[in-house]
């Protein structure tokens, strides 16, 4: 068994003989069924914002990848000196990550007293610029957690195990026939993505999915990893930045259905786009 699958690992190179990678993120809390489930016991009324659960992923090509990390590190040369902005809080120098909550609220490198308005708003047409050049492909699970505790196939209660075995069938089918790809998660907690690497163990090396076998996924995927924002250098993973700004707008979009400048920059990049319903962007389950 590949060595990726005992145990939560982190990938800093492009294998020679991985054609594609699918960098992923999500928006919500993995606990945030359990919040729903319990207001629907006490009839409460659920917020649409915790109501869904995101897990978005961007495939890239080597080649099409590279150009994306050259590009963003333009724009990191571009409004910040080497990259980087001093971090009062930490009292020390860090290079500025692209992500989306806090490029959203001013935070950190993103902050007034280092960005100010007039230089912000050229970097968010820098920004939305960049993405439209950059070639990649988007799949988004949306879970309904609401819909899915009242559904009659109600059994898992970690949403992020459902939505995965959406998006590795959705990554396999854009790949080829030929070719082979590796998953790259942000990481986020040792327990959560132990529990997370068990799941995806069990579907690739055992059990498959509803749609594809194990043998098929074995032959395909060809590493699974969880990385943090950043590197022990200190630099950004620009594939998951890129999945965390992708992912954001379509999260948005699937709760109010709004259709923000961000949303539009990324949308011809979901699979299947214009009729990208149930292919690149599923909202799992249907009412």
């Amino acid at each position: 068994m590949n060595e990726c699958y005992k145990r939560p690992n982190i990938s800093d190179i492009w294998e020679d003989d991985i054609d594609y990678i699918m960098f992923i993120d999500e928006n919500n809390s993995v606990n945030a069924i359990n919040v729903v489930q319990k207001k629907l016991l006490d009839g409460k009324e659920i917020n649409q914002n915790e109501n869904i659960f995101t897990v978005t992923g961007c495939i890239f090509t080597k080649q099409a990848y590279f150009y994306a990390k050259q590009e963003f590190e333009r724009l990191r040369n571009k409004y910040w000196n080497n990259t980087q902005y001093l971090n009062s809080k930490h009292g020390k120098y860090e290079t500025v990550c692209f992500h989306s909550e806090d490029i959203r609220g001013r935070k950190k490198g993103f902050h007034r007293d280092i960005l100010n308005d007039e230089q912000y708003d050229k970097f968010i047409i820098d920004l939305d610029q960049i993405l439209k050049k950059c070639n990649y492909k988007v799949i988004s699970i949306n879970i309904n957690l609401k819909e899915y505790i009242l559904n009659s196939r109600y059994t898992e209660s970690n949403v992020y195990k459902i939505a995965f075995n959406f998006i590795i069938e959705r990554f396999i089918y854009n790949i080829g026939n030929y070719n082979k790809g590796s998953i790259i998660f942000e990481a986020r907690g040792k327990k959560e993505d132990k529990n997370l690497l068990e799941h995806i163990n069990q579907i690739i090396n055992f059990h498959g999915t509803e749609f594809i076998c194990s043998k098929e996924l074995q032959q395909k995927i060809k590493g699974v990893y969880f990385n943090k924002k950043k590197n022990k250098r200190g630099h950004p993973y620009t594939g998951l930045e890129i999945a965390d700004l992708s992912s954001y707008p379509i999260h948005r979009y699937v709760k109010f259905g709004t259709i923000g400048k961000d949303f539009i920059t990324i949308r011809t990049k979901i699979v299947g786009y214009p009729n990208s319903s149930g292919k690149g962007l599923k909202i799992y389950p249907k009412k």
